[in-house]
C-alpha cells in the first residue's frame, strides 16, 4: 500500500505534464490494454460550432458514441421492484417490467446493462444477497445475452476511502455469490470528497483491490465516476486536469474501463440545463483520453 500511496504523490505531481503535450511518454510506461468508456450523460443536448444542439437523451448517447463513448443501460430500482405499503427498503421484483426491459436490452446485445438496486439493506447481507441473486436470475430468464453488473454492489460502496476497512472487506467477502455471478464489477468513484485527488486515489486503490480479491476469471472491472461534483446545492464540474487524471488512474490499476454517469437533476449556477462541449473541460479530457489509448469502441 506504501508504494501505492507513493505512486498516487507522483501522478498528482505529473498531472500538469499530461496537459502540456507529453502525454504520449508517460502513457508508455504502463501496460497497454483495452480502455473502453462508457456513458450514462442525462444533460438537455451538446455544443456543436458554439450553438446548443438540444437532444433527447436516445440522441445525445449517438452523439457521444461518435466521439468513442459507448452507451450502457443504467436501470433504476423503481422501474423493476414493487414497493407493498410504500416501503421502498422492501421492494419486490416485478417480474413482467423486468422481462420488458431486458427484451428491450437484447436488441443491442453487447451493451452493458446495470441495475441500480440500492433501495434494500446492504448490511443485511443474507437476505439482500438472496435478492441480488433473484434479480439476476430474472433478468436472464429472458436476457442471457447483455453484460450485466451492478451499480457500487461488488465491491461495496465505501464512499470514498474508506475508515473501517475491515467493515467493506467482511461486506466484499458476504457479496462473494454476487461477484460469481454478474459479468463485470462497478465500484462506485464518485467524488465524494469534492476534488481532492489523493483521497480519490485512495479509494481507487482500495476498490480495485477489492475487485482482485474475488479472483474470478473473466469479470471486467468498469468503475463508476462522474464529472460532478456536489457540494451542497451547488454542482461544479471536473476540470480538463481532475478528470484525465481520474482516467489515467484507472487506466494505470488496470481497470478495463469506466462508467460516466451523470445526474438529471443538474443544474447550471442560474438554473439551466447542462449541454456538453466535447472541446472543453471534462468532456476533452475524455475526448483526448479515448484518442491516446486503445478502445474497442472507437
Amino acid at each position: 500500500m506504501r508504494t501505492m500511496r507513493n505512486y498516487g504523490m507522483l501522478l498528482l505531481l505529473i498531472d500538469l505534464f499530461f496537459i502540456m503535450g507529453i502525454k504520449s511518454g508517460n502513457a508508455q510506461d504502463a501496460k497497454r490494454h483495452p480502455f473502453n468508456i462508457y456513458g450514462f450523460i442525462v444533460y438537455a443536448g451538446y455544443i456543436k460550432q458554439g450553438v446548443k444542439q438540444q437532444n433527447s437523451m436516445s440522441q445525445l448517447q449517438n452523439y457521444l458514441q461518435s466521439i468513442g463513448i459507448g452507451k450502457y443501460n443504467l436501470i433504476y430500482e423503481h422501474k423493476v421492484l414493487d414497493y407493498p405499503n410504500g416501503d421502498k427498503k422492501n421492494g419486490t421484483i416485478n417480474l413482467n417490467r423486468m422481462d420488458s426491459l431486458a427484451a428491450l436490452a437484447v436488441n443491442e446485445p453487447t451493451g452493458l446493462v446495470s441495475l441500480d438496486l440500492e433501495g434494500w439493506n446492504r448490511f443485511d447481507t443474507s437476505r439482500t444477497v438472496h435478492r441480488m441473486l433473484d434479480a439476476i436470475k430474472s433478468f436472464r430468464r429472458i436476457n442471457k445475452v447483455s453484460p450485466l453488473g451492478f451499480y457500487a454492489t461488488v465491491p461495496q460502496d465505501t464512499y470514498g476511502f474508506p475508515k473501517d476497512q475491515q467493515l467493506y472487506e467482511r461486506l466484499n467477502k458476504a457479496y462473494r455469490p454476487v461477484a460469481a455471478e454478474v459479468d463485470y464489477y462497478s465500484p462506485s468513484l464518485y467524488n465524494y470528497k469534492g476534488v481532492d485527488s489523493l483521497d480519490w486515489y485512495k479509494a481507487a486503490v482500495f476498490n480495485l483491490e477489492a475487485c482482485h480479491k474475488y479472483s474470478f476469471s473473466g469479470k471486467q472491472i468498469l468503475p463508476y465516476i462522474t464529472p460532478e461534483v456536489w457540494n451542497g446545492d451547488q454542482t461544479t464540474f471536473l476540470t480538463y486536469e481532475q478528470m484525465w487524471y481520474r482516467l489515467k488512474v484507472l487506466y494505470d490499476l488496470g481497470a478495463d474501463g469506466c462508467l460516466l454517469w451523470t445526474s438529471s437533476k443538474t443544474r447550471n449556477p442560474d438554473g439551466t440545463k447542462i449541454f456538453v462541449d466535447e472541446n472543453a473541460g471534462w468532456l476533452k479530457a475524455v475526448k483526448d483520453f479515448i484518442k491516446q489509448y486503445p478502445s474497442s469502441n472507437h
